[in-house]
């Protein structure tokens, strides 16, 4: 009798493991005990097995929580077992024994197996991104109520690629097989014709019945080794057990009861519906705090909808959507759609000769047009006409830089942030883009270079054809060998002998100060948790509206904790840190981009990149792994684990490549200019055959002709300079930099 057996192991008492040659973890979850889950254990009894149920007493916070539990049973129990037999908890049963399920798990030679079911659910939209079997299977897509892994499969599987750890508990069990699955389709193998796992949500009768002890599929003519009544009834899994000997009619009758109470509470639908209304519109994206919605903090949820329908229409991927609707940079300003021209479309007329003999051009401009410029864009200019590829002649270009100023300096281009404008174009830019077209050679922007500066993540306003060359430019906007992401020129200069420190020489491993406010990045208010006051310095003050306000305006992100952050702040300056650190932390703040980044690179110390979705400068040009630490949002807190475990030797290599990059691209405004424009003529204008060797060789020697660049090309005019400081920072912060040092 099932009300007999009392196998129950808690999640605590898992550290005995099975001595049999083939060791195989039975388990499930369910945060209480109820009948039906006795079902379970008394097949894995039958078996010679116990069920080791996890999450008992607990409180069932959603299928993510769900999928966090299985997570860490493995991990406690790593080098324990073999195998994983995994079966949901009221609903289940175990037909087979060991040895059968062991054959019919290898029959499929792959390292997990997922049982089938009639519906994609949750996630209907990913029918169509399921592997080709599903197309005339029986049993067409994954159902996360039964599973068999090899363990340490199944252990990477959750925590590398799903990364269940730092997703939301709302995030769904099946749900994730089926998106990790539309993404690789050898991540595992549906088990479509019920060798190893039947469900019984949408059988007709007479698919499954039983007979001599096991049920049989009438449809596949398979004896599955475990049944799985998914869904709200429980009714057809007790009728196959009656029929197959497992229950008596005492049995049935006191489930059937227990079944018509659950149905008439509705029990299961209420549990269900609370976690609904629980989970409504979690992130879910793996992050760092996986329980926060920052699109529901600031206020963003009436123009997610929005920017869906009009990723949907624009057929975007639906990992990018998922990505991308969730993105707090994404509802900063209007970003169209962009257009992704042909190969044949970026080269002049004259590819061949563009080839042989580079050129660019500069649209004149009049005194009046150089006038209303603002000071980077004269200077961008200026700049430009000093390359050795200038030519006077529109029909011997290759390359059109106009003479509207596209910088959208100082944000002119764009809204404010987050005011809900997203699917309007600023009416500057709507001018920028008429006056666009109304040039000679635009010709759909193809063969011509904008130049962009502001926050947004994304050119503004339409490019159609043309290159984009943007600082803080997203993955969701750039068009890969097309568009050039740019680094911000550096604010803080320093000298060459100061950035050629060594790394030995420089006492800290990390370290980071600037300030935060109610809306920079997340990541900034985390920085505290691994600030040690030794060799990690994370300085983070909360002074962007000014002192005057700090602890008054709690809801706008001050806190108590304020002051005391502000007293550590003070004891260290900017261009100290950055000139005594091996490594130096750039997370993002209004925009994806950062002065900080070109800034303690300029002094020789190592960036680590925690910015998702973030186009590094150069990234079809530079050899970014060579000088630089790269880490997800979501590992922050183990950043000074990833460091520590850099050996000696590669931190010094790094640190002199550091030095080397920044020397030859970065120095200044001018520099980071031409070195769009070489990137642009290798990826576009450069034979393919040649196109690694003319990489390879700038990376090794820079521009042959940096050293005939005049100096205002070499060093950014302090006109820029003291434009950018007003335009990009509060008085009283330009006040209180002891060491003139302006960060963000």
């Amino acid at each position: 009798s099932s009300s007999s057996i009392s196998s129950v192991v808690t999640h605590d008492s898992l550290q005995s493991a099975p001595a049999s040659k083939d060791r195989v973890l039975i388990m499930t979850v369910a945060t209480h005990r109820e009948p039906f889950i006795e079902l379970l254990e008394q097949s894995a009894q039958e078996i010679g097995h116990t069920v080791h149920v996890v999450g008992l007493g607990q409180f069932f916070k959603g299928y993510g929580w769900k999928l966090k539990r299985v997570l860490e049973t493995l991990q406690e129990n790593q080098g324990q077992y073999d195998y994983v037999l995994f079966s949901d908890s009221f609903d289940s049963y175990i037909f087979a024994q060991i040895p059968e399920i062991l054959d019919k798990f290898r029959s499929f030679n792959h390292p997990m197996v997922v049982s089938g079911e009639f519906n994609c659910w949750p996630n209907p939209d990913l029918a169509a991104y399921m592997p080709d079997s599903s197309t005339t299977a029986v049993y067409k897509y994954p159902n996360s109520g039964g599973y068999m892994a090899e363990f340490n499969y199944l252990l990477e599987l959750y925590s590398e690629k799903i990364l269940i750890q730092h997703k939301s508990d709302c995030a769904d069990d099946q749900g994730e097989l089926i998106k990790i699955l539309a993404r690789n389709h050898s991540s595992f193998l549906i088990d479509h014709n019920a060798v190893l796992f039947q469900t019984l949500f949408g059988a007709k009768p007479g698919d499954v019945v039983a007979q001599d002890g096991r049920i049989y599929n009438t449809i596949t003519g398979t004896q599955p080794a475990v049944v799985h009544a998914n869904g709200w009834d429980k009714g057809p899994l007790l009728t196959l057990l009656v029929g197959a000997g497992k229950l008596t009619s005492e049995n049935m009758a006191q489930l059937q009861q227990q079944k018509a109470t659950l149905e008439k509470q509705k029990t299961l639908q209420s549990r269900e519906q609370s976690i609904n209304d629980r989970c409504a519109n979690y992130d879910p994206n793996p992050k760092l705090e996986p329980e926060r919605n920052l699109i529901k903090e600031y206020g963003l949820l009436p123009l997610q909808g929005g920017l869906r329908q009009q990723l949907l229409a624009q057929r975007a991927d639906w990992h990018q959507i998922e990505q991308q609707v969730f993105e707090v940079q994404e509802y900063r300003t209007h970003c169209p759609a962009l257009i992704n021209p042909p190969q044949a479309t970026t080269t002049s007329s004259s590819g061949s000769r563009c080839q042989d003999h580079f050129k660019l051009y500069l649209y004149p401009a009049t005194a009046e047009q150089l006038q209303a410029m603002s000071p980077v864009y004269r200077s961008i200019r200026a700049a430009l006409s000093t390359s050795p590829y200038l030519t006077s002649d529109p029909d011997a270009a290759c390359l059109f830089v106009p003479n509207v100023d596209v910088s959208c300096w100082c944000e002119s281009c764009m809204f404010g942030a987050y005011e809900g404008r997203i699917e309007s174009v600023h009416p500057n830019s709507a001018y920028l883009q008429d006056q666009l077209k109304s040039l000679p050679h635009w010709n759909e922007g193809r063969n011509h270079l904008l130049v962009e500066l502001s926050d947004a993540p994304c050119l503004p306003f339409q490019p159609e054809h043309a290159f984009v060359a943007k600082a803080g430019l997203s993955t969701f906007h750039h068009r890969s060998q097309h568009d050039v992401s740019l680094p911000l020129f550096a604010m803080v200069q320093f000298e060459s002998a100061q950035r050629q420190r060594a790394a030995d020489d420089r006492e800290y491993l990390l370290t980071f100060r600037g300030t935060r406010s109610a809306r920079s990045d997340a990541m900034r208010n985390q920085l505290p948790q691994l600030h040690n006051g030794k060799d990690i310095i994370l300085l983070v003050a909360c002074r962007w509206f000014g002192e005057e306000r700090m602890g008054k305006l709690g809801k706008e992100g001050y806190d108590a904790k304020c002051a005391e952050q502000e007293q550590l702040f003070e004891q260290h300056t900017y261009t100290e840190l950055a000139l005594h650190s091996k490594f130096s932390l750039i997370v993002e703040g209004f925009g994806y981009h950062s002065f900080r980044l070109t800034e303690v690179m300029g002094a020789g110390s190592i960036p680590v990149i925690v910015i998702d979705h973030y186009v590094l400068p150069y990234e079809d040009l530079l050899d970014w792994e060579n000088f630089s630490v790269r880490v997800p949002e979501y590992d922050l807190l183990k950043v000074g684990d990833i460091l520590r475990a850099i050996p000696p030797q590669r931190v010094a290599q790094m640190q002199r490549r550091v030095v080397e990059v920044f020397e030859r691209f970065f120095t200044s405004l001018g520099t980071q200019l031409h070195t769009a424009v070489e990137q642009i003529r290798i990826n576009t204008f450069t034979d393919p055959a040649e196109r690694d060797d003319q990489r390879q060789e700038l990376l090794e020697l820079g521009f042959e002709y940096a050293s005939s660049l005049p100096d205002y090309v070499m060093s950014t005019p302090e006109a820029v300079l003291y434009d950018s400081k007003m335009c990009n920072t509060p008085t009283h912060r330009r006040k209180k930099a002891r060491d003139g040092a302006v960060m963000l």
